[in-house]
């Protein structure tokens, strides 16, 4: 991924995070998405926040009795949600080329709006990565916004970025998870919780297998 996304991050990092550290608490469809995902593994590996922010997700997982961990691709991210959550371990990591994460570390990934930064030519490649670093029958639970649009940013909280925002068509997301070898189990869309809460558009879940 782009050293300019990762600078942008960066960047807002604190601002990021003072906004969204507590956003699950507003989310409970996205509680029990979560939920599910857990009860699909049986407790079985830890469920890593794949694309983690300040650590919301992999907050939500530990407060469930669920081992979890976070990666992320900005340094000032992940020390944001090493502050926030010390008893979760963070680290940085390009979705593109996890590097330091083995094969089969995972029984389970939570990524959610972190694939909406991957140019459309690479999101096979990011899935193909995540796939790697499940364990074989491990559990993707992925989320993105419904739509076709880029939404572009170079102003974040009165800080100078560059970030992409992509959209993505649910059978289109579905058609990449497929390339990419895994088995799809369940698909789920929901319309946006009020503005105050989130940006106002349709979201999805899939869940995917790695067989």
């Amino acid at each position: 991924m782009s050293e300019e996304l990762q600078s942008s991050y960066d960047r807002v990092a604190e601002d990021y995070a003072q906004q969204f550290r507590d956003e699950m608490d507003q989310k409970p469809f996205d509680r029990k998405m979560l939920d599910w995902l857990i009860e699909k593994l049986g407790g079985s590996g830890i469920i890593c926040d794949m694309g983690c922010g300040p650590g919301q997700i992999a907050r939500y997982l530990h407060s469930q009795g669920v081992k979890a961990c976070g990666v992320d691709l900005s340094p000032a991210m992940v020390q944001q949600a090493q502050s926030l959550n010390p008893e979760i371990p963070f680290q940085r990591g390009d979705m593109l080329a996890l590097a330091d994460v083995a094969d089969n570390s995972y029984g389970g990934i939570a990524a959610f709006y972190s694939i909406v930064h991957i140019p459309r030519r690479k999101v096979v490649q990011a899935l193909q990565e995540f796939k790697r670093v499940l364990r074989p029958q491990g559990v993707l639970l992925l989320a993105f916004h419904i739509g076709q649009e880029i939404k572009h940013l170079d102003e974040w909280w009165g800080k100078e970025v560059s970030v992409d925002f992509l959209f993505f068509e649910t059978e289109e997301m579905k058609s990449y998870l497929m390339t990419a070898g895994f088995g799809l189990e369940e698909v789920i869309e929901r319309d946006p919780y009020p503005e105050a809460v989130e940006y106002q558009s349709r979201r999805a879940y899939i869940f995917a297998k790695k067989e």
